[in-house]
């Protein structure tokens, strides 16, 4: 019994077994590839992304039927896998998209890659957590590369900067997610999702300390989401960072962050609703009209599109805080949506270059149109659908936000969700208005690989396409959202 017991584990930790044996490969291999200053680095991205492609088919090929392993420590599901598969996804894409600026950057060094890949596998342990204790090991594991990354231009005063002030403000969240498990464990004895659910937490016998709890660790987690007031740090790190980590920043570590809230909510917090519902929900409105206003001032594009990523969160947020399958089921449409349109729109910012120099202020993008169609039309069509403008993707994935509001009987916050929305398609079209209507100051050609014109045409087309197959793609959400187990 012991033996299929421990085969069972293994199974269900394969990808992260696997992802860690090949950073223990690649660890040698980048120490004795012979430093920054040899081509020999672009080698080492693809064996990276070898790495995160075999991990991608494991996990793929692999039993998704809901089990738990390592004495409940561990869980796997429909909607794990899925989030998993997001998550793998969207770093490789940014690695293929990063290679262009880190030879402009001079960022060709071993550990840029190596650190994406830790801050992978800390997410994949965070979203196969079934306790808080191994969803702190994930957590840290995934903040701690992500400081460095952030800091990763040694010579940029900006980029230290970043570091500093994403660890110092990601420690203390950290103290706010300790300090709230903790609680938890004095009043329940125990730390496990599955235990938390049944019945542990008795919504008969809310007492203050139990609220203090659940607040410090829906406070925590809101931190690593940007969610308002915990966002204060994300401009200055979008803005600080290396822009092709910036545009990590920006897609992956949200789509880990938003599946463990999903199970911190849905399972371990699920009997005490009335706690978190009316925090989830405030921090839902207040991020969407703070992301909205915050942007309108902007005039770096990285700077405005932290704001966007808290208003696109925000979104989730709502979505979450209803408690229900529907909710649920918005919530995984919107991150979706959202991280191939963050995709697309980075490809873009990524490919903002001249003469050597990135350029990432709005007024650089100055007739656009007439010097680079391609890239303009692709950019207002992401930017459109970020704005919720139909019929692309983005106006579907906030009408089933709204939908799961206004079935819950918000009527009133939809109406105020509206308002944010119409808010924030000001400065998406701003961005427009630059491109197509202002005039070009000195021309240049925007030159990128083939590969990222390519993962820029599929991310618009499927944006654009969207509203053709958006029935099954629902369908398919609905299967996924329902896979969450005790």
């Amino acid at each position: 019994m012991n033996s299929i017991s421990n085969i069972l584990d293994i199974s269900i930790a394969f990808p992260e077994i696997f992802l860690s044996l090949w950073l223990l490969i690649l660890i040698p291999l980048g120490v004795y590839s012979g430093g920054s200053k040899l081509n020999r680095q672009s080698y080492f991205s693809i064996f990276s992304i070898f790495g995160l492609l075999g991990t991608l088919l494991i996990l793929l090929m692999g039993d998704h039927r809901a089990s738990l392993g390592f004495y409940d420590l561990v869980v796997t599901d429909r909607l794990v896998v899925y989030l998993k598969s997001l998550i793998l996804f969207s770093a490789i894409i940014v690695l293929i998209i990063s290679e262009k600026y880190r030879s402009i950057e001079n960022l060709y060094i071993f550990e840029y890659p190596l650190l994406i890949l830790f801050s992978i596998l800390g997410m994949l342990v965070m979203l196969s957590s079934n306790d808080f204790i191994t969803l702190y090991l994930g957590l840290e594991l995934q903040s701690l590369s992500l400081y460095v990354l952030a800091s990763a231009k040694k010579d940029s005063l900006k980029s230290s900067e970043a570091g500093l002030k994403y660890f110092i403000l990601g420690a203390l969240a950290s103290g706010f997610f300790l300090f709230g498990v903790s609680l938890l464990f004095g009043i329940t004895g125990t730390t496990s999702f599955t235990l938390l659910s049944f019945n542990y937490l008795n919504p008969n016998e809310i007492s203050l300390l139990l609220i203090f709890s659940v607040v410090l660790i829906i406070s925590s987690m809101a931190f690593k989401l940007s969610i308002a007031p915990f966002h204060m740090w994300t401009p200055d790190v979008y803005e600080g960072a290396p822009t092709s980590i910036t545009a990590f920043f920006a897609i992956v570590p949200k789509i880990a962050a938003i599946g463990v809230l999903m199970r911190i909510l849905y399972i371990a917090l699920g009997d005490v609703h009335t706690i978190w519902f009316q925090l989830v929900f405030a921090l839902g409105l207040l991020s969407i009209f703070v992301g909205a206003f915050g942007a309108l001032f902007q005039k770096n594009i990285k700077r405005l599109m932290a704001y966007s990523a808290i208003s696109n969160v925000g979104y989730i947020f709502l979505a979450l805080s209803l408690g229900s399958q529907l909710g649920l089921e918005a919530s995984l449409i919107y991150i979706t949506v959202y991280s191939i349109s963050a995709i697309g729109v980075f490809i873009f910012i990524l490919s903002m270059e001249k003469d050597k120099i990135m350029l990432d202020n709005i007024s650089s993008f100055a007739g656009l149109s007439k010097s680079n169609p391609f890239y303009s039309v692709c950019l207002a069509i992401l930017l459109l659908s970020m704005a919720g403008l139909p019929p692309l993707a983005g106006f579907i994935a906030k009408f089933y936000v709204f939908k799961a509001v206004v079935v819950s009987g918000y009527i009133w916050v939809a109406v105020i969700g509206i308002i944010g929305s119409v808010i924030s398609a000001y400065y998406y079209l701003n961005i427009i208005k630059v491109m197509y209507l202002e005039e070009l100051e000195e021309s240049f050609v925007i030159e990128s690989k083939a590969s990222m014109k390519i993962i820029l045409f599929l991310s618009t087309l499927f944006i654009l396409t969207f509203i053709i197959f958006a029935d099954s793609f629902i369908n398919f959400m609905t299967y996924i959202s329902r896979a969450i187990i005790l």
